[in-house]
């Protein structure tokens, strides 16, 4: 069953001053619309603007995120521990945001012990969303330059932590694909309850099948109006569709909500 299979049917109606919206839908099921606003008063400047949870904490941007985080809690109550990787069927979905918005409100609003890493050792950019100079991270751990809890970031008292990418690879295949890898996720998942991986696009890049394997469940982050369905449909044909939990819809424009109401994805 899908996480989203759960969601109430029906647009949520909201004055806009700009900014696209995102919403959630699932797969393989009409969809249901969850809209996330990125307009927003600043409450600092050390946080990126798209990082509603900790911008806007009591906009309906961030209850949003707040409700994704109760689908999956849901999902995977009976589990000790649930690792799950965010893509896209190519760059510029906005999943990297999507990612870290997700782990802010695990770790803040839910009082769970979640670890964000960038799974993206070719293009790294996961440090801007927080404001750290890029440093050491997933790479150097694998390649035992540095141990995990020195590599990690802390934030929320522990609560959510943080690990970079590390050194850009131009073939990251290798580590991702070892056994250092696998031994990793195993010592991490004793350590953490809910593991989110931000992963490469998953075409044209391989490394996105290594982590299908390596992941109990894939959320895909689609960008309204850009990503043609045939690519979403390849994308999906490329990765085990019974880990696939849902998918967001990421800068909806609410004038054209009518065209994607009801629309469907297969698999």
């Amino acid at each position: 069953m899908k996480i989203f299979d759960f969601m109430q049917k029906g647009w949520l109606k909201r004055k806009r001053s700009n900014g696209k919206d995102t919403m959630l839908v699932p797969v393989d099921d009409s969809i249901q619309s969850l809209q996330v606003g990125q307009e927003g008063r600043l409450i600092e400047n050390l946080v990126d603007i798209r990082l509603v949870t900790l911008r806007e904490p009591y906009s309906l941007s961030a209850e949003q995120y707040r409700i994704l985080c109760t689908r999956i809690l849901q999902l995977v109550q009976d589990r000790s521990s649930y690792t799950l990787a965010i893509s896209s069927a190519i760059k510029a979905e906005g999943k990297s945001f999507t990612s870290v918005n997700l782990a802010i409100a695990m770790a803040k609003d839910f009082d769970e012990k979640v670890l964000l890493i960038e799974g993206d050792l070719k293009n790294p950019n996961l440090h801007e969303y927080i404001n750290r100079s890029p440093g050491f991270g997933l790479s150097d751990v694998l390649e035992g330059r540095i141990n995990f809890d020195t590599a990690s970031i802390h934030l929320f008292d522990g609560r959510l932590s943080v690990l970079l990418a590390g050194k850009a690879m131009g073939n990251p295949s290798r580590l991702l694909s070892s056994s250092k890898m696998q031994e990793l996720l195993h010592a991490l998942r004793g350590q953490f309850k809910y593991i989110i991986i931000d992963t490469p696009p998953i075409i044209p890049m391989v490394d996105m099948n290594i982590y299908s394997a390596l992941v109990d469940g894939i959320l895909l982050v689609i960008r309204a109006g850009k990503t043609p369905r045939s690519i979403i449909k390849k994308a999906l044909s490329g990765i085990p569709s019974e880990k696939v939990i849902g998918a967001v819809l990421n800068d909806v424009d609410v004038n054209y909500s009518r065209y994607y109401y009801g629309a469907k994805y297969s698999y």
